[in-house]
């Protein structure tokens, strides 16, 4: 436990050494074996772990140049969430609390709401970076989060790497409809927001490649790796779990539902009765995920990107043959 005062100079130079001196002697040590960027930030840290999980180095770049250098010219794109450090607040007061503290430290509360509302950002300015939106081969998307957020005694943080095939239509069609619609009407152009753990995430097949958990007290029990061989893909949970998701319209589902099971008259169901009964043709026809998450994938997004195109660049549209 460190026992420094705010305001001494002694606090200032230990702080100094341990948050600069030692972790950027560290992060450049460790960038001369994984090739990526010496700068010291959580998605930089990201960057450094799935080069050393997946064995591929980096470009030597943060902010520019490839992520991850692959084989035959090929390249990599890394995504970091930090859900960790986010600042929650109490309950009872309402007074900011970190993410560290099990109570508030004005009123002694134990009803936290801790926060885990970062994402990833995926960022498309303009039409060169969307034409080469599903360049690279693969992305990989990095995920520190606590393991209970419901308990605030409970610090053990989880750490998870999923890769993402980029071609997967999941991710493609999601990427052009961001692009031409929802970035289109909106006037901050901000990033995609993709959500760990959501609906849109897994309709782009995750699979889990690297998990481990750092203990309070700092050791590190690693569950998943490479080299284990036990990567495991992320599957589509019970469907009526999604009902409120509003990327699901009631057409869309029944169209799915039509796709596995003409004969189903649904024209006047709910979507959550939808959902139920699609949950229970999957489970009779023995419907795979994979090919469950295209149907969704189609039958979501292309409603929404058929009428642009014109406008999706070639690179793209050559993968697909429902956009050619």
């Amino acid at each position: 436990m460190l026992n420094y005062k705010l305001g001494t100079l002694e606090a200032s130079e230990a702080l100094i050494k341990d948050l600069y001196i030692d972790l950027r002697t560290k992060v450049n040590e460790w960038s001369k074996i994984t090739k990526q960027t010496p700068q010291a930030r959580m998605g930089y840290v990201g960057q450094h772990l799935v080069s050393v999980v997946t064995g591929y180095p980096g470009g030597k770049s943060g902010a520019r140049g490839y992520d991850l250098v692959m084989e035959d010219g090929k390249y990599g794109e890394i995504k970091t969430c930090y859900r960790v450090d986010q600042l929650g607040s109490c309950k009872k007061c309402g007074a900011v609390v970190s993410g560290l503290e099990p109570q508030c430290a004005d009123c002694g509360s134990i009803e936290i709401n801790r926060k885990d509302d970062s994402k990833w950002l995926i960022s498309l300015r303009n039409d060169k970076e969307f034409e080469e939106v599903i360049e690279p081969v693969k992305y990989y998307f990095v995920l520190f989060e606590f393991e209970d957020l419901s308990d605030t005694t409970n610090n053990n943080i989880i750490v998870s790497i999923w890769e993402v095939d980029s071609k997967e239509k999941g991710f493609a069609f999601c990427m052009i409809d961001y692009y031409l619609n929802i970035r289109e009407k909106s006037k901050s152009k901000a990033p995609f927001d993709m959500w760990p753990h959501k609906f849109k995430f897994l309709l782009t097949k995750p699979t889990l490649i690297y998990q481990s958990k750092i203990n309070s007290d700092g050791t590190i029990y690693t569950t998943i790796f490479p080299s284990f061989d036990n990567s495991k893909k992320d599957k589509l949970r019970q469907l009526v779990m999604y009902s409120s998701v509003k990327t699901i319209t009631d057409t869309s589902v029944k169209n799915v539902i039509h796709r596995f099971s003409p004969e189903e008259n649904v024209k006047y169901a709910s979507k959550p009765d939808c959902l139920k009964l699609l949950e229970k043709i999957r489970t009779e026809k023995n419907i795979s995920n994979d090919v469950l998450c295209d149907a969704f994938a189609e039958e979501i997004y292309l409603p929404l990107i058929s009428p642009h195109k014109d406008s999706i660049p070639e690179a793209i549209k050559k993968h697909y043959k429902e956009l050619q």
